[in-house]
């Protein structure tokens, strides 16, 4: 299993929109092959947003990446999420431990 922390700096005038965006496509990434579980957080900053990832691969989730940054009619696409954040997102990969 993958956990992935996906990290972005939402622009302040965007951050409700961003919020709506989160509800509206976060059904399309939980079901998406590989996703075992997907969790929104914000900092207290009010603009920080983690995406809390669980997939069945780094190779899972690479392919959803792909899959995202292709625009297409009916869901937004990473470069639709472009325009409402501030500089890159921070992509981190875990893999879980026998343990």
């Amino acid at each position: 299993m993958t956990l992935v922390l996906f990290e972005i700096v939402v622009k302040s005038e965007c951050v409700d929109q961003f919020k709506g965006l989160l509800e509206a496509e976060l059904p399309n990434t939980r079901a998406y092959d590989g996703c075992q579980h997907v969790t929104p957080f914000l900092d207290e900053d009010g603009r920080t947003f983690v995406l809390v990832e669980h997939w069945d691969s780094k190779e899972h989730y690479e392919k959803y990446m792909e899959w995202r940054a292709a625009p297409g009619p009916g869901f937004a696409s990473l470069g639709d999420l472009a325009s409402l954040i501030e500089g890159d997102p921070s992509i981190r990969y875990f893999e879980a431990l026998e343990a």
